[in-house]
């Protein structure tokens, strides 16, 4: 412990040193884009900002954000810490009606105890290539790729590259990653047609083997989503990463009343599913045609929103513990408000999902859930208080994550937290039952 708390102490020194010392490149003209709610950059449509004429050359080099955690098990018998450091940088840059973004991120976990670890990863961000028309761009490069309105739970976001190294402790955005992709987006008044292939697969990011947060526990004989599988005991995991990732379209329009939009995609998804053989597990990922479709109004001093999708091939296992996949449909209902119309904001989703299976499976072929967060700012917004949640409505899962941050500091923020869980053993609380923790931790912005 006293080697993790000094390496901690000299990491932060060391980001103190960065932020003072990473001060190069040229301010480059702003993009006039707007931060959507369904989580992707939308450009704006309008000739004056959408214009292919030539815009201010320059370069813009900057430490996107800097987050640093320490956090203590609670009830997990063997380890007794978990610690993360995380930094990305990134430069963008334009020139006429060519933008280029290059980016890296650094992520450094520990876990004292038994089982313990240390790992260190490089990976990359949005590294890309633009052309940008009056009514169209192209991007070639690994960029984000985030369809979907709803929070938390997204059934139609099927081709991100899914962030796994710490389970659901943060929230969506951070748990997805950019990736290798050719996109051609077109913009006609209210609407926008998106189309992405993935001409290279790139799976979630896992975490290591011996981490507190492994969706596959070997040692005890448990799979995530499964619950005690004892014929894994001691098996060796391997991943079956090869070929594209696939590719869809997405149709969207907004800016009226109701706006909506509808997707087809053939995707494998980066989160793999485990195929069990005596000895060993394989990490799948098979294609599936997945067909969306979106909803979103405000009414009621409310936004609400909708999201449905059907897959043609969701893997299972069934009791006879043979792989095979099968049709599904998952669909989920949510709404944002302010309580009072004052400062307390909330965000509620009710979650369904269901697989047609034509044999008994090993896996839950139904489960109903009800998600949130409450978020309420106080003190002249200096402090910030916030509860996200999912409870389990068929069966018994729960996950709380209370958090208290500081942020009278500019773009810094200084929190305590804590991540509760518990449940059924199929379920994500009942499989890291053990795994309540709370965190102290720093995170800025830039």
């Amino acid at each position: 412990m006293t080697r993790l708390i000094t390496g901690w102490a000299s990491a932060l020194v060391g980001i103190s040193l960065a932020l003072g010392v990473v001060t190069l490149g040229h301010a480059a003209e702003e993009q006039s884009e707007e931060q959507g709610l369904d989580g992707e950059v939308k450009a704006n449509t309008s000739k004056k900002k959408s214009s292919s004429k030539a815009g201010k050359a320059g370069v813009k080099i900057k430490i996107d954000n800097m987050r640093a955690e320490l956090g203590t098990f609670t009830d997990k018998p063997a380890s007794s810490s978990d610690a993360l450091l995380h930094g990305a940088i990134s430069a963008k840059g334009q020139s006429g009606v060519w933008e280029f973004a290059l980016g890296a991120r650094f992520d450094a976990y520990e876990q004292s105890g038994t089982p313990g670890f240390s790992k260190a990863r490089l990976d990359y961000t949005e590294n890309y290539l633009r052309w940008r028309g009056e009514d169209m761009r192209i991007t070639v490069g690994t960029q984000n790729v985030l369809w979907g309105r709803v929070d938390e739970i997204s059934p139609i976001d099927r081709m991100s590259r899914v962030d796994l190294s710490r389970v659901i402790l943060d929230k969506l955005p951070e748990r997805r990653r950019a990736v290798p992709a050719v996109r051609l987006e077109h913009f006609a008044g209210d609407y926008k047609i998106d189309a992405v292939w993935l001409p290279v697969f790139d799976s979630a990011v896992l975490p290591h083997e011996n981490s507190a947060w492994n969706p596959v526990d070997t040692v005890n004989g448990r799979l995530l989503g499964i619950g005690n599988v004892p014929g894994i005991i001691g098996a060796q995991v391997r991943e079956d990463e090869h070929g594209s990732g696939g590719g869809g379209v997405r149709l969207t329009r907004s800016g009226g009343k109701l706006d909506y939009g509808f997707s087809l995609q053939r995707v494998r998804q980066s989160q793999p599913y485990y195929r069990a053989m005596p000895g060993l597990l394989t990490a799948v990922h098979p294609f599936s045609w997945v067909v969306g479709g979106e909803l979103e109004t405000q009414k009621g001093g409310a936004t609400w929103r909708m999201e449905a999708a059907w897959s043609s091939d969701v893997p299972v296992t069934t009791s006879a513990f043979q792989f095979q996949t099968e049709r599904a449909f998952d669909l989920v209902l949510g709404t944002e408000f302010f309580p009072g119309d004052g400062e307390t904001r909330a965000t509620l989703q009710l979650a369904g999902h269901k697989t047609f299976a034509n044999m008994p499976i090993m896996d839950r072929d139904e489960f109903y859930s009800l998600n949130g967060e409450l978020e309420h700012p106080f003190a002249s917004g200096r402090w910030r208080a916030n509860l996200r949640f999912s409870a389990g409505l068929d069966e018994r899962d729960l996950y709380l994550n209370p958090k208290l941050s500081y942020l009278g500091i500019d773009q810094h923020e200084i929190f305590v937290a804590a991540h509760l869980f518990s449940g059924a053993a199929q379920t994500l609380g009942g499989y890291y039952k053990q795994n309540d923790m709370i965190v102290l931790g720093w995170q800025a912005k830039f």
